[in-house]
């Protein structure tokens, strides 16, 4: 069940990115830029960002793939609560590209997510 989870989540993130232009890909974009987002979409890019660092994990270290998951997605309150983590760390350091913010947290939690 997990892996068909993730299998399904690449698949839908790279739908995603084919049907949408990336901004968070462009020059330039920080947690600055990001912080200015409406919250709902805040947490649908932490959320994406998350997944497929857990993709990335289960190609590679399933026990980081498994700990992103219990980290991350046990319930809709600890989602809050990482979500308001992530939040937390991008205020602390704006100038940074987003995801690279929340691959950090990540690998602080989880370890590396390849060998």
């Amino acid at each position: 069940m997990f892996l068909r989870e993730r299998v399904f989540g690449a698949t839908l993130l790279g739908l995603t990115t084919i049907i949408y232009p990336q901004i968070s890909e462009a020059e330039g974009f920080s947690g600055e830029d990001l912080l200015k987002w409406d919250e709902a979409n805040q947490n649908s890019y932490f959320w994406s960002s998350v997944t497929m660092a857990g993709v990335i994990a289960s190609q590679n270290r399933r026990e980081a793939a498994r700990c992103i998951d219990e980290w991350y997605s046990g319930n809709d309150r600890r989602r809050e609560e990482r979500n308001q983590l992530i939040r937390k760390t991008m205020q602390k350091y704006p100038s940074h590209n987003p995801q690279a913010v929340i691959f950090a947290i990540i690998r602080k939690q989880c370890g590396r997510l390849f060998e």
